[in-house]
C-alpha cells in the first residue's frame, strides 16, 4: 500500500475505543469488566489474594498486612466486535484528494485498510465487512472461497480485507472477490445505511461499529433515510461517521446528513477538512483511556494504588499493579479494587472484591508458678483461634497443635479441634521427681487452609519448681543391739534422750535424698552429710573436742559435741528444714 503510514503501536491506541468486547463478556477468575460509553471494555483483577483466602496473624501482632496484586485494562478482551466499513464511491471521490494521497477514493482505502489492520493486531475485532454507495450501494465479498461472504476476519487471507477495500470504485462498486456496482452518479446516504444494516444483521457479534465515509452532501434517497437511521439503531448499530473534504460538512445534503445519521444512532461525526489527516481524528473521536485504581478494604475510604507505568495510561492497555493493605484484624475483610476508565464520551467504573479470612491465635496461661511433687499433677494451656467464624471459614472444628518444646516435659504433644468461640485445651501429666523441675515452653500451633497455608505458633511457658523444705526429724532410736529404744523416763532432767540414740530422717516430695547434716550449737563443728534413716549415738561433752567415728551395733556414727545438736535436711532445690533440736544430758536434758 502507497501512501501515508501511521504507526502500528499509535493506531493500536487510537483502536482502544472502537475495539471491545461486550459487557457480556467472559471475565478472567478474580475480575470484573463494564464498558465504557464507546464499548471500549474496562476490566479490573484481583489476582491475589482471592475470596476464601486465610491468614494468620503473626505472633505478638494485633494485626496484619496483606499483599494485594491484579491488572487494570482497557480496550482489551475476547473479541465481539464487528466493524463495518462503508465507503463513498460516488463519483466525486475520483477527484480531490489531501495531504499525502489523491484521490478522494484513495484517501478512504488508505485509511480503511490501516485502521483494519491495527484492529486485526490488537485482536479485539472479530469480523468486518465493506459496503460502497454511490446512487445505490452493494456489499461486498470479502473472501475468495465459494458463495457469498459479507464478513470476515480482519486478518483474513493474508490481505483478504486489504484486496476488497482497494477494489472499491468511485462507481459506487468493487472488484474483489465477486465485481458489484451500484452506479457512482449520485450520493445516496440512505443505501449506504441499507447496506451497513444488511452487514450488521449478519453479524455475530454483540457490538457493531459502522464507519461511514463521505466527502459530499447527499442528493438520493432521502424518503428513507430515518428509517434507516432508525433501523440501525434498533439493531444495536452506532454509525461513527466522517466529513471529508472542504467541500462538504457533517449538516451537509438535502436527503439526510452526516450528523443525522451519527445522532441517531449514539456516534459522533467529525469534519476532515484534509483527507490525508483521516488517522488523526480517530483518537478525539473514540480513544479510550485507564484512568486510575483504587483500593478500599471493610468499604473504607478508597485510596489510590501507584502503578508502573503511571496512570492515566491510553488504550488499548493493560497495567499491573501490587499494594499492601494493612492493620487486618482477625475476622472477614472485603478487598476492593476499582478501575475508573474514559473516552471522549465520559468515564466508567468497574470493581472488584474479594473476601478474605484472618485468624489469630492466643495461649494462655503463661509463666505460671506450680510446686511439684504430687504424683498425677496435670497442666493445662487453652488456645483461642479468633477469627470468622461463618460457613465459608470456621474458627469452630480447626486443628491446634500442641507440644512442649522444651522444658522438663519436652515432647509431650497433641491435636485439639477448637469448640465453641475458637477454644481448645491441652492437657499433660508433669514428670515427678528433680528431672520434673524447670520451665516448660508450651506452643501451640494453627495452620490456614490452602491457598495460603500459613502457620502461626504462639508459645507460653509454665514453671515447676520446689519450695517446700523436706520433712524432717530427729527421734530416738534403738540401742546398738537394736533391739530397745531406751526410755527418757519420768525424770524432767534426763532430757530429750538420755542415752543420746538418735534416727536421722528426711523425705522430700521432690528429692528422694535430701541432705542431712548435724551441726554443734557449742562449736563450728558440722558433720554429716548423712543419708535418710541414719542412726547415731550422741554424745555432750562441753569439754571435749567434736568428733565422729563409726558407732557400735546397729548405730552408723558416733558423735561427740560441745554442745545441743542441731539437725538439717536442704533438698536439691535449696530448702531447708531446721534447726531441729537432738538434745543429750548435759542439760539441756
Amino acid at each position: 500500500m502507497e501512501g501515508w503510514s501511521r504507526p502500528k503501536g499509535a493506531l493500536i491506541a487510537v483502536l482502544a475505543g472502537l475495539l471491545f468486547t461486550a459487557a457480556g463478556g467472559v471475565a478472567l477468575a478474580g475480575s470484573s469488566s463494564t464498558t465504557l460509553p464507546n464499548g471500549a471494555m474496562l476490566t479490573v483483577s484481583i489476582d491475589s489474594p482471592l475470596t476464601s483466602t486465610e491468614y494468620v496473624i503473626p505472633a505478638g501482632a494485633a494485626t496484619r498486612s496483606v499483599t494485594v496484586n491484579g491488572s487494570a485494562s482497557v480496550g482489551l478482551g475476547e473479541p465481539d466486535a464487528t466493524f463495518i466499513y462503508v465507503i463513498d464511491g460516488s463519483g466525486s471521490t475520483a477527484g480531490g484528494g489531501g495531504t499525502g494521497c489523491a484521490p478522494i477514493l484513495q484517501c478512504e482505502q488508505q485509511f480503511v485498510v490501516a485502521l483494519n489492520t491495527a484492529a486485526d493486531n490488537d485482536g479485539s475485532v472479530d469480523e468486518v465487512g465493506v459496503a460502497v454507495f454511490g446512487t445505490g450501494s452493494v456489499t461486498a465479498d470479502m473472501s475468495p472461497d465459494a458463495g457469498d461472504q459479507p464478513l470476515t476476519d480482519p486478518g483474513a487471507g493474508p490481505g483478504n480485507v486489504a484486496t476488497v477495500v482497494n477494489s472499491t470504485t468511485s462507481a459506487g462498486g468493487v472488484g474483489q472477490f465477486t465485481a458489484r456496482s451500484a452506479g457512482g452518479g449520485n450520493t445516496n446516504f440512505t443505501a449506504g445505511l441499507q447496506a451497513a444494516l444488511t452487514l450488521v444483521n449478519a453479524s455475530t457479534n454483540g457490538t457493531n461499529i459502522v464507519i461511514f465515509l463521505s466527502d459530499g452532501g447527499s442528493n438520493l434517497g432521502g424518503a428513507g433515510f430515518a428509517t434507516a437511521v432508525s433501523n440501525l439503531a434498533a439493531a444495536g448499530a452506532v454509525v461513527q461517521s466522517i466529513a471529508i473534504g472542504n467541500n462538504t460538512s457533517c449538516t451537509t445534503g438535502t436527503d439526510g446528513t452526516l450528523q443525522a445519521m451519527a445522532d441517531g444512532t449514539g456516534g459522533t461525526c467529525r469534519n476532515v477538512p484534509d483527507p490525508g489527516t483521516l488517522p488523526d481524528i480517530i483518537p478525539d473521536l473514540i480513544s479510550s483511556s485507564l484512568d486510575s485504581l483504587t483500593i478500599s478494604v471493610d468499604g473504607g475510604a478508597a485510596t489510590p494504588i501507584t502503578t508502573v507505568p503511571a496512570l492515566p495510561q491510553p488504550g488499548a492497555v493493560s497495567v499491573p499493579y501490587t499494594t499492601t493493605v494493612s492493620g487486618l484484624g482477625p475476622g472477614d475483610h472485603e478487598i476492593c479494587v476499582t478501575a475508573t476508565g474514559s473516552d471522549a464520551a465520559g468515564s466508567e467504573s468497574v470493581t472488584r472484591c474479594e473476601t478474605i479470612h484472618v485468624f489469630s491465635l492466643s495461649l494462655a496461661p503463661t509463666g505460671i508458678f506450680n510446686e511439684l511433687g504430687t504424683p498425677g499433677q496435670t497442666h493445662t494451656v487453652t488456645a483461642m483461634l479468633a477469627g470468622p467464624n461463618t460457613v465459608a471459614s470456621s474458627n469452630v472444628g480447626r486443628t491446634i497443635q500442641f507440644s512442649v518444646v522444651s522444658g522438663p516435659n519436652a515432647g509431650k504433644s497433641g491435636t485439639v479441634l477448637t469448640g465453641a468461640g475458637g477454644v481448645a485445651s491441652f492437657t499433660y501429666t508433669a514428670t515427678q521427681g528433680l528431672a520434673g523441675l524447670g520451665t516448660d515452653v508450651i506452643e501451640a500451633c494453627f495452620t490456614a487452609r490452602t491457598p495460603a497455608g500459613e502457620t502461626v505458633c504462639v508459645r507460653v511457658t509454665k514453671i515447676w519448681r520446689d519450695t517446700t523444705p523436706p520433712d524432717a526429724t530427729c527421734v530416738p532410736t534403738t540401742n546398738p543391739s537394736g533391739k530397745n529404744v531406751p526410755p527418757a523416763g519420768n525424770n524432767p532432767a534426763s532430757g530429750q534422750n538420755p542415752d543420746g540414740f538418735y534416727e536421722l530422717t528426711a523425705v522430700d516430695a521432690v528429692d528422694p535424698n535430701p541432705r542431712i547434716t548435724l551441726r554443734d550449737s557449742g562449736s563450728s563443728a558440722v558433720f554429716g552429710p548423712f543419708l535418710n534413716g541414719t542412726k547415731i549415738k550422741l554424745t555432750q561433752a562441753p569439754g571435749a573436742t567434736p568428733s565422729q567415728k563409726p558407732g557400735p551395733g546397729v548405730i552408723d556414727w558416733h558423735i561427740t559435741i560441745k554442745g545441743d545438736g542441731l539437725m538439717f535436711a536442704t533438698d536439691a532445690s535449696g530448702n531447708v528444714a531446721g534447726p531441729i533440736s537432738c538434745n543429750v544430758p548435759p542439760p539441756p536434758k
